[in-house]
């Protein structure tokens, strides 16, 4: 997969049949510096969006109408190599998501720091290094749920290190 050497101009496109997800993860990334910011809530028009657009990342929901996630990830197998994120309300899911060629997982609900972290350790290849460290998490993190919650706030917890 071609990394992008400045991982804040890296294509990224986000795959969620949610509209609210989609529009809460596209302000989070653009606020934490990413430009190149795309989405779509139709899972059949990843693979022609990914050859028109070469993304360097693609986060994408599992649970989809139409077409699920792991049938994206399959359909992406004959496309042009691309990191993909999954971001899924279901924990369980993760090993199969994994083994369907993901690189990374996120659970929701999930807290928008780690999502900003770890876009940021998969553009940059760091996913073998620990986590930057900060010393706590800002006063409040708006959080995303599953397919029928809203966005809520959650309290602040330490970011411990090893």
């Amino acid at each position: 997969m071609p990394v992008s050497t400045d991982a804040f101009r890296a294509r990224i496109l986000i795959v969620d049949d949610q509209e609210s997800n989609v529009r809460l993860l596209e302000y989070v990334l653009r606020r934490g510096g990413y430009g190149a910011v795309a989405s779509t809530t139709e899972p059949l028009d990843v693979c022609a969006l990914h050859r028109q657009n070469h993304y360097d990342l693609i986060m994408l929901d599992l649970r989809m109408p139409c077409m699920n996630g792991f049938e994206v990830m399959e359909a992406l197998r004959n496309e042009e190599s691309v990191a993909v994120l999954v971001l899924s309300a279901d924990p369980a899911q993760m090993v199969r998501a994994l083994e369907a060629g993901a690189r990374g997982f996120l659970s929701k609900p999930f807290v928008l720091a780690e999502v900003l972290l770890r876009v940021h350790q998969m553009l940059s290849g760091d996913l073998e290094e620990p986590a930057p460290l900060l010393a706590t998490a800002p006063a409040a993190f708006l959080a995303v749920g599953s397919h029928d919650e809203r966005p809520t706030a959650i309290a602040p917890r330490p970011i411990l290190s090893n």
